[in-house]
């Protein structure tokens, strides 16, 4: 069971094993486009189809009596989870022989949740990793079969961390269905257990006055994908790409403004923060290309 590209590895590790047998991928419901209405297909569901898996696509799994009966007639060994995006019941959660096993692209009991790589960044840790647990009725709460964990860069993305992330799941989702006879299961410390919340539009938007340096980075390479991190000017979003912490010494001055906090100097933008001074690399206009700073300058100039 999943649904988006961070699922697939975990899919084609186990459909290229010779051991494993696959009855059906469970993903999300086909949507359609705001744009012509076209119709568009999960990651997993693409992928499925190129392997020829019967696919079974639910709206409410816990509602749809066809699918949990096509389900418990298969006779599965395992339900494996990864991304699906939907919680299972516990007649669900009954139906395998040995197990439902989850992969959570986080070191359990740490992020739990709907965002552990983008909270990972955000908080500044140095390292996070892969879980692969046995699923109860709680979220994220099953005891731990196996976890493997990888460094993170000090300019890492969660767009890098989630590709990174995405193949070490599948390894250890394949690891703990081979080795499960064997595998000393580890019940979770609650006491330990933090969370990681579904991430909204407005958590993107930077603060400039009362956001840190480091804290304006970090949101930046953990909101690559959605929502990115962004300021508004004139009614316009103008999306960050990528800064510089820098010399807090420049000086900057009110007829270099660009906005209230971003400044425009010798051909560098400048951003005035909490705790002092940040150069912005790159950045994106609403309906425009992402640019290089000293494009972007050109650009202006060139309406000047």
């Amino acid at each position: 069971m999943g649904t988006p590209d961070f699922s697939v590895p975990s899919l084609s590790k186990l459909y290229n094993d010779d051991d494993i047998d696959i009855s059906y991928v469970v993903t999300k419901a086909d949507t359609r486009s705001s744009r012509g209405q076209k119709i568009i297909f999960s990651d997993v569901k693409k992928k499925a189809l190129e392997y020829n898996i019967n696919i079974l696509q639910p709206i409410k799994i816990k509602d749809d009596r066809d699918v949990i009966e096509k389900i418990k007639k298969a006779e599965p060994d395992f339900i494996v989870v990864v991304a699906y995006g939907q919680i299972l019941s516990k007649e669900i959660l009954d139906i395998p022989k040995y197990a439902c096993i989850n992969g959570h692209a986080s070191l359990l009991p740490k992020y739990r949740g709907a965002s552990p790589i983008q909270s990972a960044i955000l908080n500044g840790d140095e390292k996070t990793g892969t879980t692969a647990m046995l699923m109860d009725v709680g979220l994220d709460t099953g005891d731990i079969l196996l976890q493997k964990e990888i460094t993170i860069d000090k300019k890492e993305t969660s767009d890098s961390l989630f590709d990174k992330l995405s193949y070490l799941t599948a390894d250890v989702i394949l690891e703990s269905i081979k080795g499960f006879d064997n595998i000393k299961r580890v019940k979770q410390d609650d006491s330990l257990a933090t969370k990681s919340a579904i991430i909204k539009k407005e958590y993107g938007k930077i603060d400039f006055k009362n956001e840190t340096k480091v804290n304006i980075d970090r949101k930046i390479r953990a909101y690559t994908s959605w929502p990115s991190a962004y300021i508004i000017k004139d009614d316009v979003q103008y999306k960050i790409w990528d800064i510089d912490i820098c010399d807090d010494n420049i000086k900057l001055y009110d007829e270099n403004k660009f906005s209230d906090d971003i400044y425009i100097v010798n051909d560098k933008i400048y951003a005035k923060c909490k705790d002092g001074i940040i150069e912005i690399l790159e950045l994106q206009k609403s309906g425009k290309n992402r640019m290089k700073s000293k494009d972007f300058i050109n650009g202006l100039k060139s309406k000047a």
